[in-house]
C-alpha cells in the first residue's frame, strides 16, 4: 500500500503544484492588469460581479465537485452515466442559476449595468460549467496532470484576451467576456484529453440523476453556506464602506487566494486518498496527521511571508497610489493563516467521512457570528481608521476558532492525534519567530530581506522541530517516487474507465 499511495500523491501534489504554479503566475499577472487598468471602484465592480456568480454556481455545481470525485475514486462501473448525467443536471441548472444571479443583483440595488454584466458572467461562465464532470473525472482517476493543464490553458488565453482587451480601450465588459473565452479553451482542452484516454459520456439515467440530486443536497446546503460568507461580507463592505474599500478587500483577497494556494494543492491531492481511508479510523488519522503536517509547513511559510512582505507584494501587482490599503488587510490575514489551513484540512475531513450537515451548521453560525460583529464593527473601523475591512478579516479570523473546536468534537474520536495538534502549535510560534527579528530589521531593501527570511523561515522551522533534519531525506525518497510513477501514468486509468 505504501508505494502505490505515496507515488500517487506525490504525483497528484506534483502535477497540482506545478499546475499551481503556473497558474498563480498567470493569476498574478492578470490581477495586475486589472487593478492597473481598472482601478480600487472598477474593480470593486468586478468583484462584487464574481461573488454574485460565484455565489450561484455553487448550486449549479449542486455537490457534484465532492460527491463525483469520490464516487470515481472509489470505481464504479456506471460512470458514463454519471458523467452524462452531470452535464444534464448543470444545464438546467445553469439556466436557473442566470435568472437567480440577475434577481440577488437587482434585489441588493445595483444599477441596471451592473446587473447585465452580472448576467453576462453567468454566460460567460458556462464553458467552465460544461467542462466540470471530466474535471471530477480526471482527478478521481488519479490524473491531476491533465486537470492543471486545461485550467492552465484557460488562465493563458483569459490573461492575453483580457490584456489585448484593456489595451484597446476595453472596459469591464470586454473583462468578463474575455473570462469566457478562457473557459471555452479550458473546455476544449479537456474535451481533447478526454477523447485521447477514451472517455465515454452515456445518456442521462432517472436512476443516477435521482441519486445525484438526493447525495447533493447537504453538500451543497454546505457549499452555499461557505460561499455565502463572501457575499455577506461583500454586502456589508458595500453598505458601511463603499466601493473603493471593497475594491481594497478584492485585491486583498486575490493576493490571499494565491498565497493560500498549498492548502487548495495539497487538499485536492489528498481528497481521493482521504475518501478511501475514511472506511478506516487508523488510515484516517494516519492521512490526517500527514496531510497537516504538510500544510503547517506551507502555512508557517505562507503567514510570515505575507505579513513581511504584504507592502512589496502590493506595489508589485497594483501599482503605487491606489491599493497601499490593501497591504494593511493583508496583514491582518495573514495572522490567521496556519489556523484556516487546519479548519479547511477539519472541513475536508468532515466530508470525507459524510459530515456534511454538522458543517452546514458550523458554517451557519460561523456566519451569523461575523455578521453580528461585522454589523458594529466595520463602521467603527471605517469611521475610526478608514479601512473597516480590517476589522472584517479579524472578526472572521476569530471566528475560525469555535470552528475548529466544533470540527474536532464531531470527527470520529482519535481522527486528529496529539501530533497534529502539536504541529499547529509549532507553526504559529514558528512564524512569531520568523516575523519578530526581521520586523525590527525594517526597512531593508527586498533584495536583503529575502535571503534572511528564507534563513530565518528554516532556522524556526527547525528549532519547532516542524520540520526535521530526516524530512529532508523523506522529500527527496518521496520525489524519485513520484518521478518513477510519472512514467507510468497511463497505468492508472485505462480506456473508459
Amino acid at each position: 500500500m505504501k508505494s502505490n499511495t505515496t507515488r500517487l500523491l506525490v504525483r497528484n501534489v506534483f502535477h497540482l503544484g506545478i499546475g499551481q504554479v503556473a497558474s498563480t503566475i498567470l493569476g498574478v499577472l492578470l490581477t495586475a492588469v486589472l487593478g492597473r487598468a481598472l482601478g480600487p471602484a472598477d474593480f470593486g465592480i468586478l468583484y462584487s460581479v464574481l461573488a454574485i456568480t460565484a455565489f450561484v454556481a455553487v448550486a449549479i455545481d449542486w455537490g457534484q465537485t465532492t460527491y463525483l470525485v469520490r464516487e470515481m475514486a472509489r470505481g464504479r462501473p456506471d460512470e458514463p452515466v454519471l458523467i452524462g448525467s452531470a452535464l444534464l443536471i448543470r444545464l438546467v441548472t445553469t439556466v436557473i442559476g442566470c435568472a437567480v444571479a440577475v434577481a440577488i443583483a437587482a434585489a441588493l440595488g445595483y444599477s441596471e449595468h451592473i446587473v447585465m454584466l452580472t448576467l453576462l458572467a453567468m454566460i460567460a461562465g458556462l464553458p467552465v460549467i460544461l467542462y466540470a464532470p471530466l474535471s471530477f473525472k480526471f482527478r478521481g482517476k488519479d490524473r491531476m496532470d491533465i486537470d492543471a493543464f486545461a485550467n492552465i490553458a484557460g488562465k493563458a488565453l483569459t490573461l492575453i484576451a483580457c490584456a489585448i482587451a484593456l489595451y484597446f480601450g476595453g472596459g469591464l465588459t470586454d473583462v468578463i467576456l474575455m473570462q469566457g473565452v478562457g473557459g471555452i479553451s479550458t473546455l476544449l482542452v479537456g474535451a481533447f484529453f478526454a477523447l485521447r484516454l477514451g472517455f465515454e459520456v452515456k445518456a442521462p439515467a432517472t436512476k443516477v440523476v435521482r441519486e445525484i440530486m438526493e447525495h447533493g443536497v447537504p453538500i451543497t446546503a454546505f457549499s452555499l453556506v461557505i460561499a455565502s460568507q463572501p457575499f455577506v461580507e461583500i454586502m456589508m463592505l458595500s453598505a458601511f464602506a463603499g466601493p473603493a474599500v471593497v475594491g481594497w478587500y478584492g485585491a486583498s483577497r486575490t493576493i490571499l487566494g494565491i498565497i493560500t494556494s498549498p492548502a487548495t494543492i495539497t487538499l485536492t491531492a489528498f481528497f481521493p486518498e482521504l475518501s478511501r481511508a475514511s472506511r478506516s479510523l487508523p488510515d484516517l488519522r494516519r492521512m490526517i496527521d500527514a496531510t497537516a503536517r504538510v500544510l503547517f509547513i506551507a502555512a508557517e511559510l505562507a503567514s510570515s511571508a505575507l505579513y513581511l512582505f504584504a507592502d512589496q507584494v502590493v506595489a508589485i501587482i497594483y501599482g503605487h497610489g491606489r491599493f497601499e490599503q490593501t497591504a494593511s488587510i493583508l496583514r491582518a490575514s495573514a495572522i490567521f493563516i496556519p489556523l484556516l489551513f487546519f479548519v479547511l484540512l477539519l472541513a475536508t475531513a468532515m466530508t470525507a467521512v459524510g459530515r456534511n450537515k454538522a458543517m452546514v451548521a458550523i458554517s451557519i453560525v460561523r456566519i451569523v457570528f461575523c455578521v453580528v460583529l461585522g454589523w458594529f464593527l466595520i463602521g467603527y473601523g471605517q469611521q475610526h481608521y478608514g479601512n473597516g475591512a480590517i476589522f472584517l478579516v479579524i472578526i472572521a479570523g476569530v471566528a475560525e476558532i469555535p470552528a475548529m473546536i466544533a470540527c474536532l468534537i464531531l470527527l470520529p474520536r482519535g481522527a486528529v492525534g496529539k501530533t497534529t495538534i502539536l504541529n499547529l502549535v509549532r507553526a504559529c510560534v514558528a512564524a512569531i519567530c520568523t516575523v519578530l527579528p526581521l520586523s525590527l530589521m525594517e526597512p531593508l531593501q527586498l533584495w536583503y530581506l529575502v535571503p534572511l527570511f528564507t534563513l530565518v523561515f528554516a532556522l524556526a522551522a527547525m528549532a519547532t522541530r516542524l520540520v526535521l533534519p530526516s524530512d529532508l531525506q523523506h522529500a527527496l525518497d518521496l520525489a524519485r517516487d513520484g518521478v518513477s510513477g510519472l512514467r507510468r501514468p497511463k497505468a492508472q486509468l485505462t480506456p473508459g474507465g
